[in-house]
């Protein structure tokens, strides 16, 4: 199976992490409006059937002041608690037609019953039975009416009669339309024994007893008519929440797609690198992550870039260095044939004969040549130099000696050795020292002008001697001299750019050091720093980092 690409990972990830979750948010949006608007219905019907029996039950309490009135009536008690109950006078009766006159409207019937359960009294307003729709004008006809039987007790509370009257549940109910219910809410009063109805399908009810005129009121409501807003909503954010999650997608895939385009990019310039073309870069772009992986990329070719210039120079050196050991084999057998047939001249001529003279010093010349190229390649070879005590003026006094030529051929001078350096001794490989001095100074010579001179000055330290080699030469820029010293490096026309890196690698055999200050116009000064005989390994920092010997299968590098 192919793996996902990052684009698909990354758009799956915000498909799982953010576009799932906010479907079954919206799922669950929906599915809880409902039940919320259903919840809310509810409560509200609670609320109003809580208030209306409050209401209800408020005036239910004049009524039964009004009743309590009736029962406790001083005339109808004296009446009803004689044995032998008499019909009430014309004075009894026309009182007890104005008491009931005098009470509300919402008591149409009202009758006074004995012990015995015969109607001693009684009253009926037919006209209101009749604006309340009774046809019959009997009280038992009104279908919306309180039946309510009190007791009438003498002062010794024993039972002498019963007030019988009726209370108008209009009454009871008047103001209760003010309560706001929700629309399209059904109110149902029930009086002791009738059944509750059972709400229809889809409708929300709520009751509450009325213990007073014990009635019971029930208010129903259609549940939809409330939840629908609710419902209308939950579509409308669920809708919201489609186009949150269809813009979040296209979202992802706009980034996902620039991410990866960064990383194609990143992903080409390396298959270019790996077949050989390290010229290619990138232009950073994308999230900063991105941008740091193509600066490091393109860090990492330039560094591999150089890395590969100094392999070059590394192998052309190795193969120098092979050359070179050939070639010093070759130089020393011609040399030791020289010296040979010198020292058989030597012996043919007289002591006294003017070409004596100059085949001798011919023949110190050979020797010393000999013994110069020996030790630089020893050195060059091991990194080693044989302790042998030497005073430096001797060493400085045949390199300044051979070097004489090149000054005459530049037509400059080398000026004489200065310092109290020049008694230092110096526990070294003569012959290799020399060939440093020698090098160097011409190296001088070849910077100077016609009239132009160089110097040597040394001096000493507690434990070290410093060699300066002057010239008044055109001197080197900051750029240039970032690269004086490079292996096969060289401005000369006819240089092979190994004299200055030999030099270095002379010194730090020595435990020393060679550094340059050099800029145009005032010449350039390079101080050669040695240890002096018996102060012990030097801890001086070597200002050129060449490593290892010049060998045919080691390196020479120098960045000086």
């Amino acid at each position: 199976m192919k793996p996902l690409s990052l684009r698909a990972r990354v758009q799956l990830l915000l498909l799982v992490g953010a576009v799932l979750p906010l479907a079954l948010v919206g799922l669950w949006l929906v599915g809880t409006t409902g039940r919320a608007g259903r919840t809310l219905l509810q409560r509200q019907l609670d609320s109003a059937v809580v208030t209306m029996s409050r209401q209800t039950d408020a005036r239910w309490s004049t009524r039964e002041g009004e009743l309590a009135l009736l029962a406790g009536n001083q005339v109808v008690a004296h009446a009803l608690d004689n044995s032998a109950v008499a019909p009430p006078s014309r004075d009894d009766a026309a009182y007890l037609d104005a008491l009931t006159d005098g009470l509300s409207v919402q008591i149409p019937d009202v009758s006074y019953t004995t012990s015995a359960g015969a109607v001693w009294w009684s009253k009926s307003r037919t006209a209101d039975a009749a604006r309340e729709g009774r046809t019959d004008g009997s009280a038992a006809a009104e279908p919306r009416l309180i039946h309510v039987d009190q007791p009438i007790k003498d002062s010794a509370g024993r039972v002498i009669g019963a007030l019988h009257a009726t209370v108008r549940m209009a009454g009871l109910m008047a103001g209760i339309q003010d309560v706001q219910v929700v629309p399209g809410g059904v109110l149902s009063v029930l009086t002791r024994g009738d059944a509750a109805q059972a709400p229809p399908a889809g409708w929300l009810a709520a009751s509450e007893d009325v213990d007073g005129p014990g009635i019971r009121l029930a208010l129903q409501a259609p549940a939809e008519t409330y939840v629908t807003p609710f419902a209308s909503a939950a579509r409308r954010g669920l809708s919201v929440l489609a186009i949150v999650a269809l813009l979040a997608l296209i979202a992802s895939g706009a980034i996902a797609t620039r991410l990866t385009s960064s990383l194609d990019r990143l992903a080409a310039a390396a298959d270019s690198v790996a077949s050989g073309n390290l010229e290619r870069e990138v232009r950073p772009a994308g999230p900063p992550e991105v941008v740091r992986v193509g600066e490091a990329f393109n860090a990492m070719t330039q560094s591999l870039r150089s890395t590969l210039v100094q392999l070059s120079r590394q192998q052309s050196l190795a193969a120098v260095g092979e050359f070179a050991a050939s070639l010093s084999h070759e130089v020393r057998n011609s040399l030791t044939a020289i010296r040979v047939d010198l020292q058989h001249a030597t012996r043919h001529l007289p002591e006294d004969n003017q070409g004596t003279a100059l085949v001798a010093r011919t023949l110190g010349t050979v020797r010393r040549l000999d013994s110069t190229v020996t030790g630089a390649l020893r050195v060059a070879r091991s990194g080693k130099a044989p302790q042998t005590r030497v005073a430096l003026r001797d060493i400085l006094a045949r390199a300044m000696h051979a070097a004489e030529p090149a000054f005459v051929l530049a037509g400059g001078e080398l000026l004489p050795l200065t310092g109290d350096g020049a008694a230092v001794e110096l526990e070294c490989d003569a012959g290799a020292l020399e060939q440093l001095f020698l090098n160097l100074l011409l190296n001088a010579a070849q910077a100077l002008a016609a009239g132009g001179t160089a110097s040597v000055n040394a001096m000493a330290e507690s434990d070290r001697v410093l060699v300066y080699i002057s010239d008044t030469g055109p001197g080197i820029g900051e750029l240039e001299l970032a690269h004086v010293g490079t292996v096969l490096e060289t401005s000369k026309p006819h240089g092979t750019g190994l004299g200055l890196p030999i030099a270095r690698r002379i010194a730090e055999a020595h435990g020393g050091s060679v550094t340059l200050d050099s800029a145009p116009g005032r010449g350039t000064v390079v101080c050669v720093s040695l240890r002096r005989a018996g102060t012990g390994q030097a801890t001086g920092p070597s200002t050129g980092p060449i490593t290892g010997p010049i060998t045919g299968s080691e390196h020479l590098i120098t960045n000086i």
